[in-house]
């Protein structure tokens, strides 16, 4: 009974190995040639494994493409709960938040570009994701807001509507970073910052 427990941890630990190196070909291959170009044959080459290796862990590309979004949305959520948990005044906390997105889609570039190919409004949310997307993007937006509703009670923020100046963020986030990529990745992080700050102080400031 040991041995075969020890057998099933090792099971399970290769298979969980083999799917964060499949996942991790799959979001570089989706961002180069973006979802419908790609192929399976494509991701096992690029990995290194064998297509019977990648259906044992995906039934599909497809199921593979959401797997990806929802690890790397769980991520992005840590992300915003960190800031909005963080100690200090709404806009410390703003540009905890500004820094804490930008310094992870830089981390994260294949995925930054895997998204942006999709086309989906980062404003509007997921039309056609899973469940689980769009309660990611609902979870992360309600976040945004509640940070903008501390802005604008505090008087830190220009006098709207919470939901819509996380919109505007949200939107913002995307152009900004859209055109990095557009740009061929030339400015640093810094740079990024000290833009998207500039931005959205212009914005939404009081």
């Amino acid at each position: 009974m040991a041995n075969r427990k020890l057998q099933d941890k090792a099971r399970q630990a290769r298979t969980d190995m083999y799917r964060q190196h499949v996942l991790e070909a799959a979001e570089a291959v989706f961002a180069e040639r973006g979802f419908e170009s790609a192929k399976l044959q494509d991701i096992s080459r690029h990995a290194g494994v064998s297509m019977g290796t990648i259906y044992a862990v995906f039934a599909s590309k497809e199921e593979l493409f959401r797997a990806i979004l929802d690890w790397r949305g769980r991520e992005l959520l840590a992300v915003a709960r960190a800031a909005a948990a963080a100690a200090g005044g709404p806009r410390a906390a703003l540009g905890r938040l500004i820094e804490g997105y930008i310094d992870y889609f830089l981390a994260h570039p294949h995925f930054l570009r895997m998204h942006l190919r999709l086309g989906t409004s980062w404003v509007l949310g997921p039309s056609q994701g899973s469940e689980g997307q769009v309660q990611l993007w609902a979870e992360i937006h309600a976040l945004q807001a509640a940070l903008m509703r501390r802005g604008v009670a505090s008087g830190a923020f220009a006098d709207e509507d919470p939901d819509f100046l996380a919109k505007l963020f949200s939107s913002l986030d995307q152009v900004l970073l859209a055109d990095w990529v557009a740009s061929g990745m030339r400015a640093s992080r810094d740079e990024l910052v000290a833009r998207m700050r500039g931005l959205i102080l212009r914005v939404i400031g009081a």
